[in-house]
């Protein structure tokens, strides 16, 4: 039986500078799942809030608070899915 490859990665500082140099401008912010007291978040480049989801917040991708989801946190993970890599690979 094969094992599932897991399609999520910590964000970093290469992911954020890879995602300025293709002029991406927000990063959406979304609650995936909250385990042993760690809450996971995806972040989606370039989205934007379509239902207006309470979880669901936007940031510049020069924000503060973006370089902030770059440092270690006992409560909280960022996330971003290989399918938002692959398609900002040089």
């Amino acid at each position: 039986m094969a094992i599932e490859k897991n399609p999520y990665q910590l964000f970093t500082l290469e992911i954020l500078n890879n995602w300025k140099r293709q002029n991406v401008s927000y990063i959406k912010v979304e609650e995936l799942s909250t385990t042993n007291n760690i809450t996971f978040f995806e972040l989606i480049p370039d989205s934007e809030l379509v239902d207006g989801g309470d979880t669901d917040i936007l940031y510049p991708i020069d924000s503060e608070d973006v370089d902030d989801m770059l440092l270690p946190s006992k409560t909280a993970r960022f996330l971003v899915h290989d399918i938002y890599l692959d398609e900002l690979d040089d």
